[in-house]
């Protein structure tokens, strides 16, 4: 379309509104701009505009990106409407769900049920959500509680694991979320393990970090410096005297093939600056701690000297 053309003052409407929006608009917004519905219907018949949700569209394209897909779903439900649950989780990283359907907490009647979307009505305390990115989102903490209603123990570990690697994790606000929301399903759980997560002498940032030194204890065998810094990385423990580091890895942020050659990459700078790099799954020191004792014993023997047998 030649730029002077009779289409040109509305698309640069529609467009400046979008660039704030991952590309998406608002039938609202557009009448509020000086569009008139004759042209919003010429708009849609040329391509324009795209339908993305009920008068909700994209601005000249069809390549609608995640966040703009999060966008158009927050646009169609309203001024009050928040991503929660498994989109919420999606956007702050804390898990890989499937992008549809998106799940949007409303707190009024706006937002009706469309494909692509699920909706979810209840009333949010001001301190249970954010805006993120532009879009609004339910906190971090409110977010894990919410999902603690949908997920079973192990999932619910993995979960807050991830939120944990990502600094998305804190026991305190998490805490302060149950306390509002005392009657949510799965409270006790989370709150179980809010309470193993929570701050403490032994610097573990996790609950496999915390299993594995409890396993040490109860084996009674030499305790390590948690999470000191090597190379200009925190690893999981430390023995300086047998030049000994044990990484425990829980199976989300371990399993990929670019996670297993990324570990391979940092083991190998280990074993050059002369460390002994061991790694320990979850598996293996939940379902198998007398084998995992037993290869312990045998890394932290005195007869094991710090590069092999002595």
């Amino acid at each position: 379309m030649h730029p002077r053309g009779p289409n040109h003052h509305r698309d640069r409407l529609a467009g400046t509104i979008a660039d704030g929006q991952y590309g998406m608009v608002e039938h609202g917004q557009l009448r509020a701009a000086g569009l008139s519905l004759q042209q919003i219907k010429g708009s849609l018949a040329a391509g324009r505009l795209r339908p993305a949700f009920h008068r909700v569209y994209a601005v000249g394209h069809e390549a609608i990106t995640v966040r703009g897909w999060l966008q158009a779903a927050l646009l169609t439900c309203g001024d009050t409407a928040t991503l929660g649950c498994d989109s919420a989780c999606l956007l702050w990283r804390m898990s890989r769900p499937e992008l549809f359907p998106m799940t949007v907490i409303t707190q009024g009647d706006r937002g009706r049920k469309q494909d692509k979307l699920r909706i979810r009505r209840m009333q949010l305390h001001r301190r249970d959500w954010m805006t993120f990115d532009g879009l609004r989102v339910t906190t971090p903490a409110r977010t894990i509680v919410d999902m603690a209603a949908t997920l079973d123990g192990r999932q619910l570990r993995r979960l807050v694991e991830r939120a944990q690697d990502i600094d998305r994790f804190d026991p305190r606000k998490v805490g302060a979320v149950l306390e509002r929301n005392p009657r949510r399903p799965g409270c006790r759980p989370l709150s179980t393990l809010t309470a193993l997560l929570a701050p403490d002498d032994d610097n573990a940032r996790s609950y496999l970090e915390r299993l594995f030194l409890a396993l040490l204890r109860k084996h009674r065998l030499p305790m390590p410096e948690v999470n000191r810094e090597i190379l200009g990385r925190k690893r999981d423990f430390v023995w300086p005297d047998r030049r000994l580091v044990v990484e425990v890895d829980g199976y989300t942020n371990h399993s990929s093939k670019w996670a297993i050659a990324r570990d391979k990459r940092r083991d190998r700078a280990l074993t050059t600056a002369l460390w002994r790099p061991v790694r320990f799954t979850y598996e293996e020191v939940a379902f198998e701690p007398e084998a995992t004792v037993t290869e312990l014993r045998k890394l932290l023997s005195p007869s094991i000297g710090a590069y092999g047998v002595v």
